[in-house]
């Protein structure tokens, strides 16, 4: 497979992100997205798994895993909605992400990242900083502390689905099974919650349905994309999903705050660029 269809193939999960992203942020009800995005996973992936391999136990214990921890990963970005500007906590959490699993690759998995491709990593975590910190009107400790935990998550998540994804006899088998089942804390949740699906007047069915198909492609490109490239490279180059976000915001949205994320949205993509002539 050619590196360079890969990136693009990554970008354009990017590009769903952002989608995601900016339905779930347009939404009066972030739960109920939440909630339907599941919905559409389960109705899309019960009957693939069945054209692939049963998993292994070895590779249930990773599915298991990584479903607890999208489980409180969504929930973090519900939370974040409630105590924190996403603005300030989405692109912390992304940037803090992408170094610690540069850093867990490069010392833990023992990945060979190059100068250079340290270098990119570095330069789109810079990058997603300066959003955060340049749209904050004072600095807020709760965000921040929901931003550090909600990195972790995206971390904790990425690191085992790039190991379990390339250690699957068929790597389908893993990414259908796991996006069957990591947004079934949150469906639970949402359903359960007086916050969640039962406010019907709060949210558009249709509009959970875009972003349960964004979510789909977007995340289940990322995981496949780990056959082909390191997992540090792809979690720094799919955070191109923030500058896009910001085009939807300027150009869609009509946020004008979305005008500051104009010079950080450079720094990213020098550094994502540095990125593809690493792996190209």
């Amino acid at each position: 497979m050619s590196s360079a269809l890969v990136f693009l193939l990554v970008l354009f999960a990017a590009l769903c992100h952002a989608t995601w992203s900016a339905i779930v942020k347009k939404s009066n009800n972030g739960l109920a997205m939440m909630v339907i995005t599941s919905v559409v996973e389960i109705i899309v992936f019960l009957p693939l798994i069945f054209t692939v391999p049963f998993p292994s136990t070895t590779l249930w214990i990773f599915i298991a895993a990584t479903t607890i921890i999208h489980g409180f990963y969504r929930y973090s970005v519900i939370v974040s909605y409630k105590f924190g500007d996403l603005s300030f906590v989405y692109p912390i959490a992304r940037g803090g992400s992408c170094l610690i699993i540069a850093i867990v690759s490069l010392f833990i998995i023992k990945e060979n990242i190059t100068a250079l491709g340290i270098v990119g990593i570095s330069i789109t975590s810079i990058g997603l900083f300066i959003i955060a910190f340049s749209s904050a009107q004072k600095f807020n400790s709760k965000a921040f502390f929901i931003a550090i935990t909600t990195s972790i998550l995206i971390a904790g998540y990425t690191i085992l689905d790039g190991i379990a994804v390339n250690l699957s006899a068929n790597a389908f088998t893993f990414i259908f099974w796991m996006l069957l089942l990591n947004g079934v804390p949150m469906l639970i949740y949402g359903i359960i919650s007086k916050n969640g699906i039962r406010l019907t007047k709060s949210y558009r069915v249709l509009d959970g349905v875009v972003a349960g198909i964004c979510a789909i492609i977007s995340y289940g490109l990322v995981v496949w994309s780990f056959q082909f490239i390191k997992v540090a490279y792809v979690s720094s180059i799919r955070e191109m999903s923030i500058v896009l976000a910001a085009v939807i915001s300027l150009f869609i949205l009509k946020e004008k705050e979305a005008v500051g994320r104009i010079i950080p949205s450079i720094i990213i993509v020098l550094g994502v660029t540095i990125l593809y002539f690493e792996i190209t």
